[in-house]
């Protein structure tokens, strides 16, 4: 297998701990928990984007989902029908492995940022949250418009 902490053993709220660390050290002010179903589904937290500018909110997700989506796959995948788990069996190893990704993409970004490869509004933008939606979110539901020009 060549995925990146899909057997990570490390509980998530250890991981988001992590995360929340390095958003600090990194600049963020304030951050704050989204959850569903009594488990976290985003840091929600505001970082300066531009000196002497107000600081903007960030909303970064984990897609728990979609990680335990592609664990019961492949267990279907490979295994024979008389195996008796669930898809529900593979929800903690998910959320584990969602929020280990975002842990190492966000390190990443932070080094970025401080060997100056980039900004914060470079690493974050696509996350900037209006307290609706991210722009991300915003430019998916256009279709892409949002980054055509005026005259396109």
């Amino acid at each position: 297998m060549n995925l990146k902490n899909y057997t990570s053993s490390i509980p998530a709220d250890t991981t988001i701990a992590r995360i929340e660390r390095l958003l600090v050290d990194g600049g963020a002010i304030g951050i704050a928990k989204e959850y569903e179903n009594g488990r976290v589904k985003a840091l929600v937290f505001q970082i300066q984007f531009l000196a002497d500018q107000l600081p903007v909110t960030v909303k970064l997700p984990a897609n728990v989902a979609g990680c335990q989506q592609w664990f019961w796959k492949e267990y279907c995948r490979t295994r024979s029908r008389m195996s008796r788990k669930t898809d529900a069996d593979f929800l903690d190893q998910g959320e584990r492995t969602a929020w280990k990704l975002q842990e190492d993409w966000v390190s990443v970004q932070m080094s970025l940022i401080k060997l100056q490869q980039q900004d914060a509004m470079c690493a974050f933008l696509p996350y900037a949250f209006n307290g609706e939606t991210t722009v991300y979110e915003r430019v998916k539901l256009s279709g892409g418009r949002m980054l055509l020009g005026a005259g396109s």
